[in-house]
């Protein structure tokens, strides 16, 4: 298959793409077709929002899972800078190396000033995941009022709640975020390693600025915890909507079964109405009535016929309209139970990676390099790593 690529405003065409080919093969074969080198990452762009996409990632996989949105999918390569045979030779003072959240498919940058290494650690815009509340921004802001107060209020003003699709994909874009996070702490705790095997010649000023970083990284992550948090409640309301739902089509089906009895009895009574009809005529018969009275009874009985057929009528016109009314809400309910499984999926999966988020900070010595010796651990240190993992393994 081929993979559209743009590079430097101008669309390529890479072929031999299959589901298996990972981003790194082709930011390679990228590379290699230019003749420039450098780092590069590979972007991906779904209405006005980017992403950096990982080494292991495949493109095409990704653009199955788009779906319908599969033609707004785009990817870029972007230069983020020179090789390592284009950099000049680093001082004796060990330096951390470059790090983002997300990893590039190619070697990591050195920095020798300190200036730049502070910049270096904030993330890219390209790499910022901007998930703003969707729907009403006043839910959102009554929510997290409620949870400062630790009271829950009703509040039956509210405007209209999102949608189930939107709830969808914010937590669809809250899983990547997740994993974007999971992966920026374990990059951080790598970083903080390095730092501190070659923190004898840094600065004071430098370690401020690092916790400063990282504090602005906890409150991030907070509201992104208290953002779902709301979604959750969110979704908690929906299936309060969706018994409700479900109720509102057992009371139909009892009314259908009411109707379907209804028109039982009115079946019976139209056929002894007939048996009394005949009897009454046979008894006219018998006594031998004039013409005249004859002909007003029949048609007496006539229009009192005609009437209990026309209700018989209007009551099957009533069930079949129940009928069609019971099948739209079935056919909404098993919509609504298949939708209600997708969501119920995600947000397990949104709480494991919650989870692994939590307790996935704690760096022990398998996070190390196979070329890398651990830092030595004081006994405080390992009691409390000791205790990460007894958390870990509850």
């Amino acid at each position: 298959m081929e993979l559209k690529v743009w590079v430097d405003g101008v669309q390529r065409v890479v072929c031999g793409v299959s589901e298996q080919t990972s981003c790194q093969d082709v930011v390679i074969a990228l590379a290699q077709a230019i003749g420039q080198t450098g780092r590069y990452v590979l972007i991906q762009t779904l209405r006005d929002k980017e992403r950096q996409l990982l080494p292991h990632e495949r493109p095409l996989e990704f653009l199955s899972k788009s779906g319908q949105y599969a033609n707004d999918v785009h990817f870029i390569l972007r230069r983020t800078g020179p090789s390592l045979a284009e950099r000049p030779s680093s001082d004796t003072v060990p330096v951390p190396p470059e790090r983002t959240f997300v990893r590039s498919s190619l070697p990591l940058n050195t920095r020798t000033a300190g200036a730049e290494i502070i910049k270096s650690k904030e993330p890219k815009k390209s790499l910022t995941f901007n998930l703003g509340p969707i729907g009403s921004s006043d839910a959102f802001s009554k929510h997290r009022q409620k949870q400062q107060n630790g009271t829950i209020v009703k509040d039956g003003t509210s405007p209209r709640p999102p949608s189930k699709e939107e709830i969808f994909k914010m937590v669809l874009r809250q899983q990547e975020q997740l994993k974007s996070l999971e992966m920026q702490n374990n990059s951080l705790g790598k970083d903080i390693q390095t730092w501190e095997r070659g923190r004898a010649g840094k600065p004071m000023e430098e370690d401020e600025d690092e916790i400063a970083y990282l504090e602005r990284l906890i409150q991030c992550n907070e509201a992104e915890l208290g953002e779902e948090m709301f979604w959750e409640d969110e979704l908690q309301r929906e299936r309060a909507e969706e018994q409700g739902r479900q109720e509102k089509m057992r009371r139909l089906r009892a009314t259908m079964e009411d109707y379907t009895k209804k028109i039982q009895e009115l079946t019976e009574r139209t056929e002894a109405l007939e048996l009394e009809i005949k009897k009454e005529t046979s008894k006219r018969l018998a006594s031998e009535p004039s013409l005249t009275e004859l002909e007003e009874m029949v048609i007496k009985m006539r229009k009192e016929l005609e009437v209990k057929i026309g209700h018989g009528h209007q009551l099957e016109s009533n069930l079949s309209n129940v009928e069609r009314a019971c099948e739209e809400a079935k056919r909404n309910l098993q919509a609504k139970n298949q939708e209600m499984e997708d969501v119920n999926k995600d947000l397990r999966q949104c709480n494991l990676q919650q989870f692994i988020l939590q307790t996935g900070s704690t760096v022990t010595s398998a996070q190390l390099r196979p070329d890398e010796d651990p830092p030595p651990t004081e006994p405080h240190d390992v009691q409390w790593q000791s205790n990460q993992r007894n958390r870990g393994a509850t």
